[in-house]
């Protein structure tokens, strides 16, 4: 392996790959990609059984018609080779006790759609619409301060000081203070789970974002989402980087408070070996916990309570399965749906005690294979079930390895796989005959795939006092040492990826630089 490379990342996940592409695009840059996993791509990849495929953790993107600004970054990070696929018109449905709700992909639909539900709140779900955007308003500012010189950073902060009180309350706090129908403050807020945190926790700021993301609908990468490591890939190679699986980063080397490599645990079959390598830079993917309490352990920035950061956020249970047939045969057009077994989404969040009891508080049912533009007559349909758990239900297996739990474990997984579709079963019968294979992962596959301690779904959790706090910079007290992805900016795929976006501008061309990729995309040299 070639030792001379201008960056190191540790990790491929979204923000990973894409500082690495823009890296590599922007400034000529050779970077060497560390991936501990057997495959790239993090959240992203995917993996087969048995000629079923699934994805591990995007199932839908919003934002992306061309000319958007998250189009443009995706287009320009992938140069122009990803394409994608948009879902069906009503790409989300809420399922509650007494009745759905389709949500459309369109923002006027959706809101005349609320209002047709409950017409006595017009007043409160228009001021909504309102703040949803103000809120994103904020947030935007925010993400590109550290950019700005120390003049404009303090005007922008004057100019968003409204908006920011606003942000940084709870959603609960929002929603109560502006609607009377626990109905509808469930139904507004039914999507807590795509940031893992429920409504007296997550900032309204955190809510905003999700809710605009999808005001135009939504869209899946067509080929499924490995298709968009597969499209970045090439990019970093080009320029005579590399992106090497099974390379578990396990310290990063600090020398007179700066950053010159990383030691790294290299697997080839069942052997191990140890090696260091330099660089000029280092930026970690790996999340700001792991960063701070695993990877800088020997230094004197090792931050030990760091793991604390991550503590609170959703891991989860899911349960791929392979279908006999199509599922258009029980009416399924390829929308998300969200199934809740009551109107508190706090009342049992993570499913501690109802999942358990065989009637979760809530469950996800997603169709990759309807999802992602490549069905033809040879397609294996998929669907995929999650409930979110916390890892401590899981404690008793806690030192065991992957496929090696025991029968004890697969027992127990085997019950909750049969909670989970009893679930979809009852809403949506025939479901279950539809079935001929499943697998579930939990939140102890999470964990050991990605190093989050917790099996989090997320990076640091969504709350008010993680906005608060925030700093936006992804610079670290370390010289020639950067966090990016979801810590740097917000969580998801999306957030991960402007956080590759915000360090690669940080190194790379600042401010004007930033724009210029969110503005313009990908340009052909034609």
């Amino acid at each position: 392996m070639d030792t001379n490379y201008d960056v190191i990342v540790i990790g491929s996940g979204m923000g990973g790959l894409t500082f690495a592409s823009l890296a590599a695009q922007l400034a000529g840059k050779k970077v060497l990609v560390l991936e501990r996993h057997f495959k790239l791509g993090g959240y992203t990849h995917t993996f087969e059984r048995k000629g079923f495929r699934w994805d591990v953790g995007l199932h839908y993107v919003g934002n992306l018609h061309p000319g958007s600004e998250v189009r443009n970054l995706f287009d320009k990070v992938t140069a122009g080779k990803l394409q994608w696929k948009q879902m069906p018109e009503y790409f989300d449905q809420f399922d509650y006790p007494d009745f759905s709700f389709p949500v459309a992909s369109n923002k006027k639909r959706f809101f005349a759609d609320l209002v047709k539900l409950f017409p006595a709140e017009e007043a409160g779900i228009r001021r909504h619409f309102a703040d949803v955007k103000n809120a994103n308003y904020w947030l935007k500012a925010k993400v590109s301060a550290p950019l700005l010189s120390p003049v404009l950073r303090k005007l922008s902060n004057i100019a968003t000081a409204r908006n920011e009180r606003l942000a940084l309350r709870s959603t609960k706090q929002y929603l109560d203070a502006n609607f009377t129908d626990k109905k509808l403050k469930a139904l507004l807020a039914s999507q807590w789970m795509d940031y893992g945190v429920p409504p007296s926790m997550s900032a309204f700021v955190m809510h905003a974002v999700v809710v605009q993301h999808y005001f135009d609908g939504a869209f899946y990468p067509v080929g499924g989402s490995k298709s968009i490591a597969d499209s970045i890939i090439p990019i970093i190679e080009e320029k005579g980087g590399m992106c090497l699986v099974n390379h578990k980063v396990t310290e990063i080397i600090v020398k007179d408070g700066a950053a010159t490599g990383v030691v790294v645990e290299i697997k080839k079959g069942t052997e191990i070996n140890s090696v260091e390598i330099s660089a000029p830079i280092i930026v970690s993917d790996a999340g700001k916990a792991i960063t701070y309490n695993d990877l800088l352990k020997n230094s004197a920035f090792h931050q030990p309570h760091s793991n604390s950061l991550a503590s609170e956020t959703c891991s989860a249970v899911t349960l791929y399965v392979g279908l006999k047939e199509k599922p258009t045969k029980l009416g399924f057009d390829g929308r998300n749906h969200w199934m809740f077994n009551g109107y508190d989404h706090d009342s049992d969040a993570h499913n501690e005690k109802s999942l358990l009891q065989g009637n979760p508080q809530v469950c996800y049912l997603s169709f990759p294979s309807l999802k992602s533009g490549i069905e033809n007559e040879s397609t294996k349909h998929t669907a995929e079930i999650i409930a979110p758990i916390n890892l401590k239900a899981f404690s008793k297996w806690s030192d065991s390895d992957w496929k090696q739990r025991g029968q004890e474990y697969e027992t127990f997984k085997q019950e909750i796989a049969e909670i989970l579709v009893n679930v979809v079963e009852k809403k949506y019968p025939g479901f279950s005959d539809l079935i001929e294979y499943s697998e579930l992962s939990t939140p102890l596959t999470n964990r050991d795939f990605t190093g989050h301690k917790f099996g989090s779904l997320y990076g640091i959790p969504a709350t008010v006092e993680t906005f608060r706090s925030k700093t936006w910079d992804p610079s670290t007290p370390v010289k020639n040492l950067y966090l990016t992805g979801a810590d740097v900016v917000t969580l998801g795929i999306v957030g991960a990826a402007f956080g590759g976006l915000v360090t690669a501008s940080h190194l790379y061309g600042g401010l004007s630089k930033f724009f210029e990729v969110i503005s313009k995309g990908y340009e052909t040299e034609e």
